[in-house]
């Protein structure tokens, strides 16, 4: 009886050996490609208000898509960006691709950027370029990038510019050249 008893018993443990070896086999084998992705979230649709300290939007970001990796940066496709300025967007700028750093505190666009300005007067200004750093804190556009700006009948090229939103001040940097289109 006792024989009878122990053949089952034996061969339950055999199999459950066996199948803690399949396990570790299994623990060894390298890790799935799903495992190994660098993201860690994706979000289509993206709609983002910024507020200052008063509680006023101080900036909104719209992108097609969002990516958010496991280093905390952030890549997005056709970001658009508004600044505000007495509850009126005063500032847009638009790109093909935008990049955050894991800080947040920067960001850049790039292919085919476009920043305009539409005043309510009537008076729009544009300007485009290849790429834009973003300086979120303190508020600071700028690129060494060739940048093209067209107001009116006047079109000026340059080798780079620095936009102070806080100071509403625009500086275009190296060879600057102008030129003047009759209405």
């Amino acid at each position: 009886m006792l024989k009878r008893t122990l053949i089952p018993l034996t061969a339950a443990i055999v199999v459950a050996l066996a199948a803690m070896g399949g396990l570790e086999t299994m623990q060894d084998s390298p890790p799935s490609p799903v495992a190994e992705l660098s993201f860690n979230a994706f979000a289509e649709g993206v709609d983002l208000k910024f507020h200052d300290a008063g509680g006023a939007i101080a900036y909104a970001l719209q992108a097609a898509s969002q990516t958010r990796f496991n280093d905390d940066s952030i890549e997005w496709s056709r970001p658009s960006l508004q600044w505000y300025e007495d509850g009126d967007a005063d500032w847009h700028v638009e790109a093909e691709q935008g990049f955050a750093a894991p800080s947040g505190d920067s960001l850049r666009l790039s292919g085919n950027v476009a920043l305009l300005r539409q005043r309510e007067d009537g008076d729009s200004l544009t300007l485009t370029t290849s790429m834009l750093d973003v300086d979120l804190a303190g508020e600071i556009l700028s690129t060494d990038e060739p940048v093209q700006m067209f107001a009116g009948g006047l079109r000026q090229d340059a080798a780079g510019l620095v936009l102070n939103l806080p100071e509403d001040s625009l500086l275009m940097l190296g060879g600057v050249r102008g030129s003047h289109v009759r209405p």
